[in-house]
């Protein structure tokens, strides 16, 4: 019987040689010790001489493959700033990886028909439509999560492109446990002053209102709070700590008051939401200090010879800094169409490459290798990378909601006289924990 078990499975393959069939390698997992597939040998009564060795097929080159990528205008070959060296690379993946054919398609980052409210919608009604990969404002991943949709990382990519990435980084990286999506840029917020009119930034809210100098924020911003909240130790727990929370809103708020009282915050931007609005300002000449976005003063700052940076006042005067990432995520479960992605993936963050594409399109790499060649002017490097050493990791959307509504609502009523500092912070209170 054992001769008989052992010649059935030659006598399969000796058929499927004389019927013309080809025989299939064998699957080889990730991880496996074995660098290169198995030979599957055919017995004969005549021996051979052995084939000589082949190069080992890499899985892109066993199918041809088509990668559907959904991301935000801002990473694509058509974009203003990056678009000609990411479209260059994507030409060179595909040369290198002939059988892999990456199309990316453009979505709206946020909203209603923005990227991750489609992709909840075709997993609820056409799961078989969704993308293959996507990057995604990583204070939605929640969404993505909580759907199933992430597939892990870790099997498919090399640990070191996770421990290259800035502790934030790696945070997001791993917030629900398992590494499910990859940080490719950072987006934050810092101070910038012109070195003409202010002397040195003030690193604390005390310096701000010791004297007149107008210093233009977003105030009615809800990263703006959000940051000072989270820096003076308030939790986003509306059951816990309900005192102190409304402590930490307290003092934001006064903060603000005086601000707008002494002049610092003057009544152009004492009602603005988002620190997108603040460049244009500083950029004119209309303010000496603001607070902006990182992507903002990067496209600009050659229009800046006399610009620097700083962190964002606090209110004990260390230096912190709140982050988000946009995030590479593989959404199919083909595994084919896995080891695309990671693939794509791979060579996406080598840090070269990386570098080299987000110099250009002027945002904040997420790993420190590639942040090294892409920030390469000191004055400006030796600041951020000291902020996002210790920063800060924004939270989902879903979580800010409830406190967004009651910020905006207590900033408002301060900003415009209707109530104290003390009143507008109990009521934030009152309606978050309602």
């Amino acid at each position: 019987m054992r001769v008989w078990y052992g010649l059935v499975p030659v006598g399969i393959c000796v058929w499927l040689v004389a019927c013309g069939a080809s025989i299939p390698p064998p699957i080889v997992a990730a991880g496996s010790p074995f660098p290169t597939p198995f030979a599957t040998a055919i017995v004969s009564e005549t021996p051979t001489p052995a084939a000589p060795p082949t190069p080992e097929a890499s899985p892109d080159t066993l199918l041809p493959i088509s990668l559907e990528l959904w991301a935000p205008e801002e990473f694509a070959s058509g974009a203003e700033h990056g678009g000609e060296v990411l479209g260059r690379q994507i030409v060179e993946f595909e040369t290198a990886h002939p059988n892999i054919r990456l199309d990316y398609v453009l979505k709206a980052p946020y909203g209603k028909g923005g990227m991750v409210d489609w992709l909840v919608q075709l997993q609820e009604l056409m799961p078989d439509r969704l993308p293959d990969a996507a990057i995604v404002d990583s204070r939605e991943l929640d969404r993505l999560e909580k759907l199933g949709l992430l597939q892990p990382l870790q099997r498919g990519l090399p640990a070191g492109a996770f421990w290259d990435l800035f502790p934030p980084a790696q945070q997001i990286a791993r917030q629900t446990g398992q590494w499910n999506n990859q940080p490719l840029v950072l987006e934050t917020e810092h101070l910038v002053y012109d070195t003409r009119r202010v002397a040195a930034p003030p690193l604390s809210w005390q310096e701000v209102l010791s004297d007149t100098t107008q210093f233009a924020f977003a105030a009615d911003s809800t990263e703006s709070f959000l940051f000072h909240y989270l820096q003076n130790g308030g939790k986003l727990n509306p059951r816990e700590h309900s005192a102190h929370d409304t402590g930490v809103m307290l003092d934001i708020l006064e903060y603000y008051r005086q601000a707008r009282e002494n002049g610092n915050l003057n009544d152009d931007t004492a009602f603005l939401n988002s620190a997108r609005q603040i460049m244009p300002l500083f950029l004119s000449g209309q303010t000496p200090m603001a607070q902006v976005r990182a992507r903002d003063f990067l496209v600009e700052q050659s229009r800046l010879p006399n610009a620097r940076v700083g962190a964002i006042p606090s209110r004990d005067g260390s230096p912190a800094a709140l982050v988000s990432s946009w995030s590479f995520v593989v959404l199919t479960d083909e595994p084919g169409k896995q080891r695309a992605a990671m693939e794509y993936l791979a060579w996406l963050v080598d840090p070269a490459r990386m570098g080299e594409w987000s110099n250009a399109a002027r945002f904040l790499p997420a790993s420190s290798s590639a942040f090294a060649q892409s920030v390469q002017e000191p004055a400006y490097s030796d600041v951020v990378w000291g902020l996002l050493q210790n920063a800060l990791v924004a939270p989902a959307f879903t979580v800010q909601g409830r406190y967004a509504e009651a910020w905006h609502n207590a900033v408002t009523a301060v900003m415009n006289g209707q109530l104290a500092p003390a009143d507008a912070a109990f009521r934030a209170a009152q309606a978050i924990t309602q």
